[in-house]
């Protein structure tokens, strides 16, 4: 897992467990556990997540990750990974196999991972494919109707 994936985890496990009002406190918490990060990465990163500034009771303001802890723009960059480098997807019993372009399979399978599939058990990338990982056979074809629904263009086998 790189520097950004690791301190982003550290963020929503830190907004999930406390109650943090500021980026100074949040930078703070972040140093205590060993990751150092200017504002401008803390603001960066708080936008990615989808973090949203709330009323607390006491009449200040806290952090917090949306529930479902997949932001719409995790959507857009799913979408805009498959449109643009999306091959072929085919479904070999219980695993998915997604073809890319050269050189995007890694991009392509952190949309995923950061959607959190259901049905997705594991993903593995390389170059130019995907190993996606699928409890059963149905479950994956599930996850192929995904990729054909995102897609627009059904089935991509």
């Amino acid at each position: 897992m790189g520097n950004k994936q690791i301190r982003q985890s550290n963020i929503r496990d830190l907004l999930r467990g406390e109650i943090i009002g500021t980026h100074d406190k949040l930078a703070e918490v972040l140093y205590s556990k060993g990751l150092t990060v200017s504002q401008s990465t803390l603001s960066k990163d708080l936008r990615e997540l989808g973090v949203v500034r709330l009323p607390t009771p006491e009449g200040g303001f806290r952090y917090a990750i949306p529930e479902s802890g997949v932001t719409m723009r995790d959507q857009n960059i799913l979408e805009r990974e498959l449109r643009d480098y999306l091959v072929r997807v085919q479904r070999a019993e219980n695993m998915v196999v997604v073809h890319t372009l050269s050189g995007h399979a890694q991009s392509v399978c952190e949309a995923i991972d950061r959607i959190c599939w259901p049905e997705v058990i594991g993903t593995i990338a390389g170059d130019n494919t995907i190993f996606l990982l699928s409890k059963d056979a149905s479950t994956a074809e599930k996850v192929v109707d995904r990729f054909g629904q995102i897609r627009g263009t059904g089935a991509l086998k």
